[in-house]
């Protein structure tokens, strides 16, 4: 137990972060702390485990770099509105093995890997020197402690699937199932892909034993959030047959069932009213921290992610005065590029790559140029609809055109507008808390064709990131129903395509406001029907489990893991086409894997580089 007194003052700080726990368990007497008896109680067993919480809360991961900087570029939810840094190209799905990204994310991965076994190590520690008997029950405290504890070292390296290979005799991860004691124990080789799997399944399994009857609070794993990364883990590592059981047992068991539709178009976006529903069986928690200008301290209680992608906003302060902004010569329709009316909601780097907007079915186009609005009242407050600039004929109705475009379910899938946000259609409310609209950033005026939507799933509806100290306490699902159900869908396809067909329309009915239970006529009548994707030669066109998975969890950071295990890297080049950094190629396996970064190459004698990446020797 020597080696958990080195990382005391780390688990410490990220300690107090349990994505907003109430029941923080502290050492009351810090004298009492020595190398030879920590942990000597179950609160300080404890606050191990609590930092192994606290793992997923890092810079690399939801703390700030793993959705904007990451996953979302490598499938390409977002494009960006220039090319920046090393984000380039993570666009071109050839991320350069210097990205500080890649690397951040890399490194946190594995500090989370550390702090789940330094976790287990002190758990079993105490078990064997202090616990009670009643602690040692069968699912009882101790139990519960440990059954978290390799959930999140199995979650840990879940995440870090996307550095290793598709093939099973491939190059997985270094397998650590304790924390390393010398310098020579962390410079560990890679196991096998298949090995890596067996890794994490096993972890899941475990896990879901130990967890089992236990209670738990909402914020920490359950026997059911096990069971759910567990049939993810066997899908991703092709293994349907073993999944098949553990997704059943959830869905007989589980008593989860999905929201209604009312809740579900409010879940993403912060509202602790919807989060810890009836549906999602694991989701990391934030909370806004106002006491940490967001995460560049490091740890932190929420999320910067959206502050990389916040929306820009209609400036409701543009300057518009009687004889100055509105004479004749300054009419933008007499300029080169429309006027600018966005302001910044965060950074806004990133935003809706078009493609995913003609995905879901969106056939119009973008935002027409724009002129004096001959009907604007100096003498009332500026609003979405009192602004000084409209559209000019013959394009006075295009904001009405694109509402009923989109409200038209036969036509446009309504996830579209729970993801998205639409420049100068869609309304939101600003940080004044009047009624505003997405806008385009002034860096899309030399591209006007761009439809540039704006991202809204997990940022702010009701005011910007800038003035919540670029924190947001959105929550980020992990594993919910609704994709258990999808996974099932693709188990049933083949030896019993009517079931798949159902527990596809389950998850349908209730995107298009229905009873997930009762059929609607929007049912698909076969998994081969026609999907709302605008262009024909999409590969998904005519899959409807595909198709359901990427529209269901569209911006939740599971896309990237279902291309990859489809191994559909081509159909996706061909679909999507290009990046603000250019043309898209498919180049073979290292499509599907990012690499590992150049530091730890250096750092470690043993690793070798995945794929055709460059090495360093």
């Amino acid at each position: 137990m020597k080696n958990y007194i080195n990382k005391i003052v780390s688990l410490f700080l990220t300690g107090i972060l349990l994505m907003g726990c109430d029941d923080f368990l502290t050492v009351t007497d810090k004298s009492s702390v020595s190398p030879d008896n920590f942990p000597s109680t179950a609160e300080q067993a404890n606050l191990l485990l609590t930092s192994a919480y606290a793992g997923s809360h890092s810079i690399g991961l939801y703390a700030f770099y793993w959705f904007p900087m990451g996953v979302y570029l490598y499938d390409h939810t977002s494009d960006t509105y220039g090319s920046y840094d090393e984000r380039g190209t993570s666009q071109m799905n050839k991320t350069d093995i210097d990205s500080r990204y890649i690397t951040q994310s890399y490194l946190d991965i594995f500090k989370w890997v550390t702090f789940s076994n330094t976790a287990l190590e002190g758990i079993k520690g105490y078990r064997e020197k202090y616990a009670s008997d009643k602690e040692k029950e069968k699912h009882g405290a101790l139990d519960y402690m440990e059954g978290q504890a390799l959930f999140l070292r199995g979650l840990a390296y879940w995440h870090g699937q996307i550095f290793f290979e598709i093939n099973p005799d491939g190059l997985g991860l270094p397998l650590f199932e304790k924390s390393p004691d010398a310098l020579s124990e962390m410079k560990a080789a890679r196991a096998s892909v298949k090995d890596t799997w067996d890794f994490i399944i096993n972890d899941f399994k475990k896990a879901a034993q130990l967890l089992d009857s236990c209670k738990t609070e909402p914020y920490r794993a359950d026997v059911w959030s096990a069971k759910g990364m567990l049939a993810k883990a066997y899908m991703q590592a092709g293994y349907p047959d073993l999944a098949k059981p553990v997704i059943e047992d959830i869905i007989k068991k589980s008593g989860k069932k999905l929201v209604s539709s009312e809740v579900y178009q409010d879940m993403f976006y912060g509202n602790s009213t919807n989060e810890f529903n009836s549906e999602n069986l694991y989701e990391v928690d934030m909370t806004i921290n106002m006491n940490q200008n967001g995460p560049w301290a490091g740890y932190t209680s929420g999320s910067g992610m959206p502050m990389v992608f916040a929306p820009w906003v209609m400036n409701l302060e543009i300057p518009f005065r009687k004889g100055r902004e509105d004479k004749p010569e300054n009419d933008p329709m007499l300029k080169e590029y429309d006027i600018v009316t966005s302001v910044m909601g965060g950074w806004g780097n990133n935003y809706i790559h078009d493609s995913n907007v003609r995905r879901f079915g969106f056939s119009g186009t973008s935002a027409p140029r724009r002129t004096f609005n001959k009907a604007y009242d100096f003498d009332t407050p500026k609003s979405a609809s009192n602004f000084p600039y409209s559209f000019a004929y013959p394009n006075e109705d295009y904001v009405q055109k694109c509402r009923d475009l989109k409200a038209d379910k036969t036509r446009v899938d309504p996830r579209l507008t729970i993801s998205t946000g639409q420049p100068l259609v869609d309304l939101l409310i600003d940080d004044k808390g009047r009624e505003s609209c997405y806008d385009k950033s002034g860096e899309v005026n030399n591209r006007p064709e761009l439809l540039a939507f704006q991202h809204r799933k997990f940022t702010n509806t009701h005011g910007t990131e800038t003035k919540i100290n670029y924190s947001s306490g959105a929550n980020y699902p992990i594993v919910r129903l609704a994709d258990i159900y999808l996974l099932y869908a693709e188990i049933m396809k083949d030896s019993d395509p009517a079931t798949a067909l159902e527990y596809v329309n389950k998850v349908h009915r209730r995107a298009y406001g229905y009873d997930p239970n009762t059929s609607c006529p929007y049912d698909y009548k076969s998994l081969t029907e026609r999907t709302k994707t605008f262009d024909p030669a999409d590969h998904l066109a005519n899959d409807v489990i595909k198709y359901e998975r990427w529209a269901e969890l569209f911006a939740e950071g599971q896309w990237w893991y279902d291309v990859r295990r489809w191994k559909i890297g081509q159909q996706e080049v061909s679909y999507y086409k290009e990046t603000r950094n250019g043309t898209l190629t498919f180049n073979g396996d290292d499509y599907y894997v990012q690499p590992i970064p150049k530091l730890e190459l250096e750092r470690n004698t043993n690793m070798v580089q995945s794929g055709n990446y460059p090495s360093v020797r």
